[in-house]
């Protein structure tokens, strides 16, 4: 069975990869943002202070049901590829900053000589 299981990237050949769930990163910040300024907004008047409680209640609602629902999938360090349609490595764990670091500093070299 654990043939199955991605040990590295088909792509690039690297080993080191990495969980995370498949929602993009730029939606789920504007939800977090448009969340905090209605939250703002209605909390500048204490008569509304309840309305953006609420508000950011319902945002901490939607991210509980999208973080139950959304799937996870694996991502490669070095060439970002993502990997939907294998089943997850008990060996991968979510994104370490220092591994991502090492392949960011690998990759800069090459980005500033195009």
């Amino acid at each position: 069975m654990a043939d199955n299981y991605l040990s590295e990237c088909p792509r690039c050949g690297c080993r080191d990869l990495f969980i995370r769930k498949d929602f993009p990163q730029k939606l789920g910040l504007s939800v977090v943002i448009i969340a905090a300024v209605a939250f703002l907004c209605l909390a500048s008047s204490r008569q509304h202070f309840y309305l953006g409680a609420i508000v950011l209640l319902v945002a901490a609602l939607i991210d509980a049901v999208l973080y139950w629902f959304v799937p996870k999938i694996t991502v490669c360090y070095r060439c970002r590829s993502e990997f939907r349609d294998v089943p997850l490595n008990p060996h991968h764990a979510g994104y370490e900053l220092a591994v991502g670091e090492k392949y960011r500093q690998i990759d800069a070299p090459r980005k500033d000589s195009r």
